[in-house]
């Protein structure tokens, strides 16, 4: 079925403006995403899903892409941000301000809570790591106590006074000579 030329502007300004309330959806995901990937992803999603529904119109409206098609869709998405999405949009942008405030004190309440655990957590484990320390830096000390007088840095002083140097490591044994 073919359509005349205003027919087929109409038609695709109709479903751009109803395609309006699809970046309409986006454009709440943005406002509550300030990520600046978020706001990537959502404009290619847009632009990917208005080119198929475009392709997909063309398609019904006479089995080729037209260029009134074209200007007619993006005629019907202009028309809906500039009057009704601009209403829409002081709504949304209230409610984002409302949400990212909600999540805020949420997510700085579960911070606190997290905190405090993890403070406890630190505090015990630094009673133990703290235990460990100075077992090891008593162990340290005891390593750099000054040496003895020359008299008392003899080893072996017992064996040396009772039974000579090399005695107790020598086998004696008795000689006789025979006339």
């Amino acid at each position: 079925m073919s359509y005349s030329i205003p027919d087929c502007f109409m038609i695709a300004f109709v479903c751009g403006f109803a395609f309006g309330l699809v970046y309409e959806a986006f454009r709440i995901v943005r406002l509550i995403l300030r990520f600046r990937i978020a706001v990537f992803v959502c404009d290619v999603m847009f632009f990917v899903l208005a080119a198929g529904l475009v392709f997909k119109l063309s398609m019904v409206l006479g089995n080729y892409v037209r260029v009134y098609t074209l200007l007619g869709f993006g005629a019907g998405v202009f028309a809906y941000i500039v009057t009704i999405g601009r209403v829409l949009n002081l709504i949304e942008s209230a409610a984002a301000v409302v949400w990212r405030k909600t999540i805020g004190r949420l997510a700085g309440s579960i911070a606190t809570k997290i905190k405090k655990a993890f403070g406890a957590f630190a505090h015990m484990i630094a009673q133990v790591f703290g235990k460990a320390a100075d077992f090891f830096s008593n162990s340290q000390k005891n390593l750099s106590k000054h040496l003895h007088s020359k008299g008392k840095k003899m080893y072996n002083k017992d064996i040396i006074i009772n039974k000579g140097s090399e005695t107790s490591h020598v086998i004696q044994a008795k000689v006789t000579r025979s006339p």
